[in-house]
């Protein structure tokens, strides 16, 4: 199953909505066969490692490992579960169930039915530590929320509200880049889009599914002269301005118009659209916003050594917050280039 775990990870950036999924397939303690899903709409794990075995009569009476239960349905493939009865496969060890609704058991009752020997449950945390983002939105039909800020060692983002102080180094921007490209969606409010004019792209690799740039502009500040309005990647803008769709006629940008937004019916939105995943990177009223409302799974923190003091914008700073202590498990705490990158978890 670590094979297969490892095989999985080969898919990272290319599978977008789809999970990660690595296969291995075994005959008399030979490892004859492995795979990964390579891509959104191609072939899934399953069948790839089938196709990757050398002497295909050796796979009748072979035993599988899969990160993921096979799928049942058809949709852009047919059912996987269905092509390792056909093959003969006689067990099955399975770490961790699909909780798509399409799938949800069925994969494995399917198998079950049809004599396979199933196991279910090896290195299932790992597994589902893989595809968190995949898990929880379907265990949750809602996108999972990381909130990224870069901060002075007394919790500053930067020395004036109006002009933004560069506290981070280049190493920490490329690994910025490759975070962004593990979300489907980067949002920000106008504010950050007016101060910076920031691209929000994935500038070191070539991705077929980049993240969709979500701007939350009520007032409707924004004008088509933004280096984000462009075709490198969608853009969805909300806003309480009805005016907005006269300004951005072109395709790549896409308005979503409501009399009042809340936080809350922009996360559902996204749901609907099936965005799994939202990294959230300001600015500092933004952060509080998600913050307060407890719409956050994770907080990811660049703090570097430097101190800045006197009137210098503060990270949180929200006063409506509530006045209680928010615990935070820290995940993982490492040194990125000038900053300590610090992770956790609610």
């Amino acid at each position: 199953m670590k094979t297969a775990l490892v095989e999985a990870e080969k898919g990272r950036y290319q599978t977008y909505t789809n999970p990660m999924v690595g296969a291995v397939i075994v005959k008399e303690n030979q490892l004859i066969g492995l795979g990964h899903h390579a891509a959104f709409g191609k072939e899934h794990a399953e069948i790839n490692a089938f196709n990757n075995v050398v002497q295909q009569e050796k796979i009748k009476g072979a035993i599988m490992f899969v990160t993921l239960e096979p799928c049942s349905h058809f949709g852009k493939t047919p059912p996987c579960c269905r092509e390792i009865v056909r093959r003969g496969i006689k067990e099955i060890y399975i770490a961790q169930k699909d909780p798509n609704p399409l799938v949800a058991g069925q994969g494995i009752a399917y198998l079950e039915k049809h004599g396979v020997r199933v196991h279910v449950g090896i290195l299932a945390a790992a597994a589902q530590k893989l595809n968190r983002f995949y898990n929880f939105f379907y265990l949750h039909d809602y996108p999972f929320i990381t909130l990224k800020t870069a901060q002075t060692l007394d919790g500053r983002i930067s020395l004036t509200a109006s002009h933004r102080t560069y506290l981070t180094d280049e190493l920490v921007f490329n690994d910025v880049q490759q975070l962004r490209a593990d979300y489907q969606a980067i949002l920000v409010g106008s504010g950050t889009i007016l101060a910076d004019n920031p691209l929000l792209t994935v500038r070191m690799m070539n991705l077929k599914y980049p993240p969709v740039r979500i701007i939350i502009d009520r007032r409707g500040r924004l004008i088509n002269t933004y280096k984000v309005i462009n075709n490198d990647a969608p853009t969805w803008i909300f806003t309480e301005n009805m005016k907005m769709s006269q300004y951005f006629t072109n395709s790549e940008v896409e308005i979503f118009f409501k009399k009042k937004w809340t936080l809350k019916e922009v996360m559902q939105r996204l749901a609907q659209a099936k965005i799994q995943s939202v990294l959230v990177e300001g600015g500092a009223r933004m952060q509080d916003a998600f913050l307060e409302r407890g719409l956050f799974q994770e907080l990811l923190v660049y703090q570097t050594n430097q101190l800045a003091g006197g009137n210098s914008l503060a990270a949180f700073q929200s006063k409506r917050s509530p006045q209680k202590l928010l615990d935070l498990k820290i995940v993982e705490r490492r040194q990125v280039g000038n900053a300590s990158r610090l992770w956790l978890r609610r």
